[in-house]
């Protein structure tokens, strides 16, 4: 495999991480325990919906639905798990400003979240503005080789993910 090929597949891997984890982030947890519970409680009397019973306690859309949020929820437990996830995910976040007069404070303007370095590096790098993310791109590089830009992953998500973290003084 070509250098430019394996670091633009981590490229693609940290951008499929990160909507994982972002959808994680979205899951109703509530419901997804609610759900857990029917169908513990339908499993415990022998009812589902799989079962041939009139009246099931929990329904084959039920099912599914559980199913989908199981997916989407992933190996976390609530919402405070999956924020853990996305705020230990990259090696460093880091800013810097444009040019000021001296004397003036300095705000960020520019954000850059580090991934993972080595052989293959990946990181994201944006724009800010009064400390919030509006403008995102991801980028990957191998030994050897510049940084360059991955254009499978949308500015919208990586703006999100990098707005779980905090820009300010």
């Amino acid at each position: 495999m070509q250098t430019e090929d394996r670091a633009e597949d981590q490229a693609r891997a940290q951008y499929e991480s990160i909507v994982s984890m972002l959808d994680a982030l979205d899951c109703d947890y509530e419901r997804l325990q609610e759900l857990r519970d029917l169908k513990a409680n339908a499993e415990e009397c022998g009812n589902d919906a799989g079962a041939g019973n009139d009246d099931p306690v929990i329904s084959g859309a039920e099912l599914e639905e559980l199913s989908a949020l199981q997916a989407q929820a992933g190996d976390c437990t609530d919402e405070d798990d999956a924020r853990q996830r996305i705020e230990e995910d990259p090696l460093s976040v880091e800013v810097r400003s444009d040019w000021s007069a001296p004397g003036e404070s300095l705000e960020a303007t520019e954000f850059r979240i580090l991934l993972c370095t080595g052989g293959p590096a990946v990181q994201i790098r944006g724009e800010l503005d009064r400390g919030e993310p509006v403008r995102a791109w991801l980028e990957y590089q191998d030994w050897g080789t510049p940084w360059t830009r991955y254009f499978g992953a949308e500015s919208a998500v990586l703006c999100r993910y990098a707005g779980n973290f905090f820009f300010g003084e």
